[in-house]
């Protein structure tokens, strides 16, 4: 059923109005309000969400029109059918140009309402339709982005990965990752690396999926860091900015172990050195990793208090020298190709590798050519994406969260936190301070 409120300033009306058979057009008529103002304030007040306002035009303190504006700006999800006299013509023309769904003519004929809301029920049913589907589709987006990121944090914790990667590895799994330095913190399951004792597959998997999910809980969403859970060897991984780590990893502990009698076993730690470089983190999870191989008792913390550094060359050989050959008019036609099939589709998640492919060359080239011309593919990406939000955002009647959706990400908190690395405001204050220059 679709919630409806009634606006009129005459009673006779509004009690013929509340009369009506709704209940065969899937209507239900939630409140009924004598003005605009009043509508307003049940909406703000009102515990479940309105679908539909059916409001008269000429109303005291705020009329139709006037609500239908504000209706437009703050709920643009509702919809509005305005009650018109016969003089009134203009008015309901104004009504659908400010976007109003329909109008019905006073005084009111049930057929004539009956088709009118025949028709608005039907545009409603495939709005919802449409929203499952979105929803279907951001919930394959989010497991894409979650996959992503798993992967990449597995190789970021123990690869040595280019900061070309790392950046590329970043933005598809949606991190933000501060500025240093970084530590590992290591947490082994001692039940299964000390005494040798076996979980069956079935409950390995149970006890991996609970400790990612409580870490998701005590570690993400206190914005702590990132984690990773090695589930082939029972190892969370841990990635931290925090000059104590220590004190964090105790604390971490003691919440993991409200849940022992899930996983039976005591959980030992190893912290590794310090690094102040995001692509040596490698070397402070392996510094962690011995610490915790020497480590031969149960329940134990062990903190490597040495930091770990590595030679200025680059990890990774530079795919520059593989490209010199190239013609610079290939070049900027490879990169301009690029850059539109960006443009194209940067409203959903696109990799480094599908553009590549698209181009029949590899990642490496592409990557390569991008660097050459001042801006990575990521740095590209994103300016895109965020052109695009600063102008959805001058569109009251965009929800932030269809914004995120639009510009091809699936976690709000991670683009509000990336639109105000790039403009030095959130959206919500972007979109603020544009409505005050107005």
């Amino acid at each position: 059923m679709y919630q409806m409120l009634i606006v009129d300033d005459e009673k006779e009306i509004r009690e013929g109005l509340t009369a009506f058979e709704w209940a065969p057009l899937l209507i239900e008529v939630c409140g009924v309000c004598t003005h605009g103002l009043e509508a307003l304030q049940f909406l703000e007040s009102s515990p479940s969400q309105v679908d539909v306002v059916l409001t008269d035009i000429r109303m005291p303190f705020m009329d139709g029109l006037q609500l239908l504006e504000t209706l437009h700006r703050q709920y643009p999800y509702i919809k509005v059918v305005l009650l018109s006299g016969f003089g009134e013509f203009d008015y309901a023309q104004r009504a659908l140009q400010l976007g109003a769904a329909d109008y019905v003519l006073k005084p009111t004929s049930f057929p004539a309402l009956r088709n009118s809301f025949t028709r608005l029920v039907q545009a409603l049913d495939q709005e919802r339709h449409s929203e499952e589907n979105r929803q279907a589709l951001m919930h394959k987006a989010r497991s894409l982005s979650r996959r992503l990121r798993e992967e990449h944090l597995a190789r970021l914790f123990r690869e040595p990965l280019s900061l070309e990667e790392i950046e590329i590895g970043s933005n598809e799994g949606e991190m933000l990752i501060g500025e240093g330095p970084y530590f590992t913190i290591l947490f082994r399951l001692d039940r299964m690396a000390l005494h040798g004792n076996k979980m069956e597959e079935k409950e390995c998997q149970l006890v991996m999926f609970a400790f990612d999910n409580i870490l998701s809980d005590v570690w993400e969403g206190e914005g702590r860091g990132y984690h990773w859970v090695g589930r082939s060897q029972a190892m969370l991984y841990l990635l931290t900015s925090d000059e104590n780590p220590a004190e964090l990893a105790q604390a971490v502990k003691e919440q993991l172990y409200r849940f022992m009698g899930l996983f039976k076993s005591t959980l030992s730690v190893g912290i590794g050195g310090k690094v102040d470089r995001i692509e040596q983190l490698y070397l402070s999870t392996q510094s962690a990793w011995e610490l915790l191989h020497h480590e031969k008792e149960a329940d134990r913390m062990a903190i490597c208090s040495t930091p770990v550094c590595l030679p200025a060359a680059p990890l990774v050989p530079s795919s520059e020298s593989r490209d010199r050959n190239l013609s610079r008019k290939r070049e900027n036609m490879l990169l301009q190709q690029a850059k539109q099939y960006i443009e194209q589709h940067f409203g959903r998640c696109i990799t480094l590798k599908e553009v590549a492919g698209e181009l029949y060359i590899t990642p490496g080239h592409l990557g390569a050519l991008f660097r050459q011309s001042g801006e990575t593919f990521m740095q590209v990406l994103t300016r895109l994406r965020m052109i695009e939000a600063m102008r959805l955002l001058q569109d009251p009647r965009y929800k932030v969260y269809e914004i995120v959706e639009r510009v091809g990400y699936s976690d709000p908190s991670y683009f509000t936190e990336l639109f105000k690395k790039q403009t030095g405001l959130t959206p919500q204050e972007f979109r603020g301070n544009r409505y005050e220059r107005t």
